[in-house]
């Protein structure tokens, strides 16, 4: 008896190793086959051909002994993990001004200047999932369920005025223009913001922080995230949210774009010393209850 029982143990024994045997290959080779890892030796092969052996042997041989790694960063001001830069290798070197993606540099590298990436990361300002390290997952595009894809290009100010409250100091026109049409429209009748305008609607001060989870998407078509959300419901908010009593005029794709921006950049977040954006001194933010003359909203106004 005792010796069927040795034996059967023995047979479990050499099956777990096989088992165990098999599934460390198939996690040996899919590791080999991360999506991430040709971006890392493209980005060495071509910073090799663009640097000299001779002219620094040090940096020459130190770029050569690469070897793909997960790059990440983690900004605790933000509460952020971002994987980014294990792809966007070539994210602030300026050899790489005009490369293809994912090893461009950025576009607008005075940007940079300002918000170098080891200090403030990726997603404060693209959104996106930090943590992902494929093409898919970092939500480049709509992924159903996960609620914080990359901002799309027309909303890219928004992000901006979650920090800046000065737009015209960096040249947010598009957040200039959505904080007109709030007024044009009167939006404040009905909405607080930051203790100006009434209570009939929610209250938007910090809507900017508000969870991608607390809005209902059973009636969205498209995306089901925070921004399209935005968009939907101005395009057609007894759609989006019936029962509700807002009425707003017929709208071009610009103007809905400048009005979801600002709306999307009203935050109350407390930001640290080293983080607060400086502002002139004779800075006062602009009231939003303030009635502006409606502007014809209908127009066909060229995107700017």
């Amino acid at each position: 008896m005792e010796k069927a029982v040795l034996h059967r143990l023995t047979t479990l024994c050499a099956i777990c190793g096989v088992v165990f045997l098999i599934l460390l290959g198939i996690m040996s080779l899919r590791d080999e086959t991360r999506e991430w890892k040709p971006y890392q030796t493209a980005y060495r092969d071509q910073l090799l051909g663009k640097i000299s052996r001779d002219r620094n042997p040090a940096l020459y041989q130190r770029v050569a002994g690469m070897s793909p790694a997960i790059s990440q960063l983690v900004i605790d001001e933000w509460g952020a993990v971002d994987r980014c830069t294990t792809c966007h290798m070539g994210i602030e070197d300026p050899l790489f001004a005009g490369a293809k993606q994912p090893l461009a540099a950025h576009p607008r590298p005075e940007l940079l200047k300002y918000h170098p990436v080891e200090k403030y990361g990726c997603t404060i300002c693209h959104g996106g999932q930090g943590t992902a390290t494929t093409y898919a997952g970092a939500a480049h595009k709509a992924i159903r369920h996960w609620p914080e894809p990359m901002v799309a290009k027309g909303l890219m100010q928004a992000r901006c005025g979650v920090c800046h409250k000065d737009f015209a100091a960096i040249g947010a026109d598009r957040l200039i223009r959505g904080r007109e049409i709030y007024k044009e429209m009167h939006c404040a009748g009905c909405h607080l913001v930051d203790g100006q305008g009434g209570a009939v609607g929610p209250e938007l001060s910090a809507f900017a922080d508000k969870d991608p989870g607390a809005f209902t998407y059973d009636h969205l078509e498209g995306e089901h995230s925070k921004q399209n959300w935005v968009m939907e419901h101005f395009r057609n908010p007894q759609k989006v949210s019936p029962g509700s009593p807002m009425l707003l005029p017929a709208m071009n794709e610009d103007q809905l774009q400048c009005l979801a921006s600002f709306v999307m950049s009203l935050s109350q977040r407390n930001l640290s010393k080293k983080y607060l954006p400086k502002v002139r001194p004779d800075f006062v933010p602009p009231r939003v209850d303030i009635l502006t003359p409606e502007a014809d909203l209908s127009g066909t106004e060229e995107s700017e």
